[in-house]
């Protein structure tokens, strides 16, 4: 190690990998850390709330992730160990953190950190063990760490006012509402904390409307007191950390009259106890009055014993047994009780005890003696020690222990087969989990096989009996179900699953594909289906993006990225309805902060704080990680062959195929036994036409549809829709926007590598061009053979954007050479006079749209020509005036020499395609007008 002093371990990669085995326990991940700009992966939940804390601490400068493997020996064992974290200080000390709970540190754990500990030592490093955080400030420091990035802080004029508002100290939301408007002020505030500029009571109770926030230079009562710290960590200035807990206290629940306990080294009797104090027992028969606190706080106080308390009866165990045998229990109760208590229950209420079951005057045998002595006169042949039999187990069980429970006595789960014959059959069916579907005649002969092999005696019974044996062993997911189900049964969660509350929008997102029960007519013109690939906000259940492709690429992961930071624009035909401005959503306050949202649809746009993906190749890749780590989202993996584990975009993906797939011309069901006849020969949709259907589908139907797990805690009875989810949940978060300049937007869309030649460039059969691409001339980039590195969006096919290897870097754009022939796009001026010309959008307005876009879908395009609408005078105004408007400003074309004649359209004619009109990123979305 000590060769190793100039090693900057601080920006070492793992030096071992992550593992994400079906059944483990812990989920590894990568975590964006503001400290390093970076990704640093995490092992499991507790290491990633660690490296949350670490990111917190202001004196760290460098975080890396298993930074080394330490090797020794113990005797002629040799040992090594990778520590989980090495943590780099501002005053330029190392610390070596390894994150484990107490009650997972077994005796080798404890010597792996005890040598880890005396290694760092040799070379002045410090070594630390740290295990579960206080869950109230590791649940606002995880809240705040949502708010970490620099986005959240860029409104400098917001920052100002806070810090001037909160320099007295005042309630949190009060503050925030003080100093403008709350969806702007929450994200700045939030990274005011994070930052340290703003302080509160973090460990105390978690963050709410009243939590007293203050500056540096302000004064809060009760916050004056630092805490101790929390162990790893020193807390933020001004915030009390795990240090200030309340104390556990091992004491009894409940402390009654009649019990025994231990107080200042004397046993004493509790008489009397009150919210107070408690009177004991003293010397000399004496009583004293002790304070509850006085008691509770003695060193070696302790309840000795307690007063024994009845069992509540079972009363649905006692329903089960038969009718005589409740009777019996009853019976037997009422005798019981009066040798307990000296009173007959059936006797009137001023009744007295007899003399021979008197408590005062008999003892408890001889009360059993006399009772055994009535029943036996009375015809009943019953033994002293029947009755004191009985009495016992009442006193333990209750009245069950009086009933005769023979009649549901438990039966051996599987009869008289004997345990090899079981073990052989699970083994036969564990064999045949993953292959195709047999019957259970298999199953039976495989358990003989297995039998002999193992050279076992055991002989098999009937055959009835052996069908028995493997219906309850098959119980749920019977041999002769499809291969797909009983996958699913076997691969499925084994433990309870766990809860992990998501309260803001984009906390978590989930991003799946699989493929769409749809034909579709490709740009060959050749007949196939398509893949969905979609993100759901497990918050709000609202759908971020959803996109159509015929294969699922690492590419277009990203571009899903894009899009659902980008707002979801109107496009023409769609109802009036359906536009943000006439939503549940808080349009004209978002407006303010976010001027993109200006012509957007009714659907949020969500900034995924971490993406939850499967091993898919569309996703564990290195693009994909990349674009996680340009937008600053953590990125966590799923364990293999476990879906379950990312149920929600699982289920969005089914009911996209219930509520929607079914209603579009060329539905082919979801197996070929429920495909239907000559579907290639139906009017199908094109790729771009079906894609613009869903977008308008989940704009009008998804987001206004009630969602089961949408439900209010307090009232279970009503459940949401993901708009009125998201509208709810922002009142308490914020909205923060990622602006994504054009450089940024075009980055992250997919390339080709494409020659310019003198017609322009062409893509997939359509010909892209424009002013300022360099033709016929080499790239310079020798191992791309000189052709030129060009990005396009798969979902908007209007326009490409070629790389100037020439110049700086800078894009050049090319539009597609058939958009002269679509219809001109509405301009702004047409938004505001079709907006003027339509009344407030209502709920019917809304489910009129989603059932006219089924209609729609279900009849398939239409290439008939139809005779065009008359316009009025004002109308033509207005198209005349779009169309005089200027184009939308772009940067210009980079200087270079260009070759070639004018370009020529290609020979084959292409059919019309209308673009989607999607986001614009050469367009400044943060104009000021």
């Amino acid at each position: 190690m000590g060769a190793g002093w100039g090693v900057r371990f601080e920006d070492v990669p793992p030096v071992r990998g992550f593992r994400w085995n079906k059944g483990d326990r812990s989920f590894p991940g990568w975590y964006y850390a503001g400290t390093t700009g970076s990704h640093v992966g995490y092992e499991s939940w507790l290491e990633r709330d660690r490296l949350i804390l670490l990111d917190f601490d202001p004196d760290v400068v460098g975080i890396a992730s298993q930074p080394f493997w330490l090797h020794w020996r113990e005797g002629a064992k040799r040992r090594r160990h990778a520590p989980d974290y090495f943590v780099r200080l501002a005053d330029s000390r190392a610390r070596v953190v390894d994150v484990r709970a107490e009650d997972d540190v077994d005796e080798r754990t404890a010597e792996a950190f005890t040598a880890t500990g005396r290694a760092c030592s040799a070379v002045g490093w410090e070594f630390v063990h740290v295990g579960v955080p206080d869950p109230v400030f590791m649940a606002n420091v995880r809240w705040l760490a949502r708010y970490r990035h620099g986005r959240c802080g860029r409104e400098r004029d917001v920052a100002e006012r806070l810090l001037e508002v909160f320099r007295q100290p005042r309630g949190l939301r009060a503050g925030a509402e003080e100093a403008g408007s709350v969806l702007r002020v929450l994200p700045v505030l939030f990274h005011l904390l994070w930052a340290g500029a703003l302080r509160a009571d973090l460990g105390g109770a978690l963050l709410g409307s009243g939590t007293v926030v203050h500056t540096s230079d302000g004064t809060a009562g009760g916050l004056e007191q630092e805490g101790r710290g929390h162990g790893l960590l020193r807390p933020r200035p001004g915030t009390r950390g795990e240090g200030i807990q309340m104390r556990r206290l091992s004491r009894p629940a409940v402390l009654g009259v009649g019990d025994r306990v231990r107080f200042a080294g004397q046993v004493r009797a509790v008489l009397a106890v009150s919210a107070r104090a408690v009177t004991l027992s003293g010397e000399g028969g004496s009583p004293r009055d002790v304070p509850l606190a006085m008691l509770l706080g003695d060193e070696g106080f302790e309840v000795l014993s307690s007063v024994v308390r009845m069992p509540l009866p079972p009363v649905s165990l006692l329903e089960a047994l038969p009718e005589h045998a409740r009777e019996k229990a009853l019976w037997w109760e009422g005798h019981i009780l009066e040798v307990l208590h000296g009173v007959d229950p059936s006797a009137g209420e001023d009744a007295g005890p007899r003399p021979d079951y008197d408590p005062a005057l008999r003892s408890l045998t001889a009360r059993e003696r006399a009772k055994a002595a009535e029943l036996t006169a009375a015809g009943y042949r019953v033994g002293v020690s029947t009755v004191g039999n009985f009495r016992r187990r009442y006193q333990a069980e209750g009245l069950l222990g009086l009933a005769d429970r023979r009649p549901v006595r438990k039966k051996p789960r599987f009869g008289s087969v004997e345990d090899a014959v079981v073990e052989a059959m699970r083994k036969a069916i564990k064999e045949g989990e993953d292959d195709s579907t047999r019957t259970g005649t298999y199953v039976i002969w495989r358990t003989g096989e297995i039998l002999r092999e193992k050279g076992e005696t055991a002989e098999l019974p009937s055959q009835a009996t052996l069908y028995r044996l493997l219906a309850k062993l098959t119980q749920g997911s019977p041999v002769s179900s499809t291969a797909r189900n009983r996958r699913s049964r076997t691969h499925g969660a084994k433990a309870p699953f766990g809860q992990w509350t998501v309260f803001a929008p984009g906390e978590v997102v989930q991003i799946d594909s699989t493929p769409l029960d749809v034909l579709v007519r490709l740009d060959d013109g050749v007949v196939g289906k398509v893949e969905l690939t979609g993100m759901v906000d497990v918050a709000t259940r609202t759908v971020t993006a959803a996109v159509l492709r015929p294969t699922t690429k690492a590419v277009d992961a990203s571009v899903l990225l894009a899009r659902t930071v980008t707002p979801e624009l109107m496009r023409p035909g769609w109802a009036d309805a359906l536009r943000m401005s006439r939503s549940v959503l808080p349009h004209r306050r978002l407006l303010d902060i976010d001027e993109r949202l200006e012509h957007a649809a009714a659907k949020p746009v969500i900034v995924p704080e971490m993406v939850v993906c499967d091993h898919g190749k569309a996703f564990i890749s290195r693009n994909f990680k990349a674009s996680c780590r340009f937008l600053e989202i953590d990125f966590q993996p799923t364990h293999k062959a476990s879906p379950f584990q990312k149920g929600h975009v699982e289920k969005m993906l089914d009911s996209v195929g219930t509520l929607f797939a079914q209603f579009v011309a060329g539905y082919t069901g979801r197996s070929t036994d429920h495909r239907g006849r000559n579907l290639d020969k139906q009017p199908l949709w094109s790729l771009p036409e079906l894609q613009e259907l869903l977008d308008e589908w989940l704009v009008a139907r998804w987001q206004n549809r009630e969602h089961d797990g949408l439900r209010d805690p307090l009232l279970p009875g009503r459940s949401f829709t993901p708009n009125e989810k998201y509208t709810a949940l922002v009142e308490a978060c914020g909205y923060v926007p990622v602006a994504l300049s054009s450089e940024d937007y075009i980055e992250l869309l997919p390339s080709v590598w494409r020659a310019v030649n003198d017609y322009g460039i062409r893509i997939k059969r359509r010909t892209y061009d424009g002013p300022g691409l360099i033709r016929r001339q080499h790239s310079g980039v020798t191992e791309k053979k000189g052709l030129w590195e060009v990005h396009h969006d798969p979902y908007d096919i209007s326009r490409i954007w070629v790389r100037n290897h020439h110049g700086d870097g800078e894009w050049t754009e090319a539009t597609w050479k058939h958009l002269r022939h679509t219809p001109v796009p509405f301009g702004e001026l047409a938004w505001d006079h079709a907006a003027r010309g339509l009344p407030a959008g209502t709920e019917a307005e809304i489910a009129d749209a989603a059932a006219a876009l089924l209609t729609r879908a279900h009849a398939g395009p239409d290439n008939a020509e139809t005779k065009p609408k008359k316009r009025t005078r004002r109308d033509r105004q207005v198209a005349a005036r779009t169309k005089a408007a200027p184009p939308v400003p772009t940067p210009p074309p980079a200087a270079g020499p260009e070759t070639g004649s004018s370009p020529t359209e290609d020979d084959e004619p292409l059919a019309e395609v209308i673009p989607l009109g999607l986001f614009d990123p050469l367009e400044d979305p943060w104009r000021r007008k």
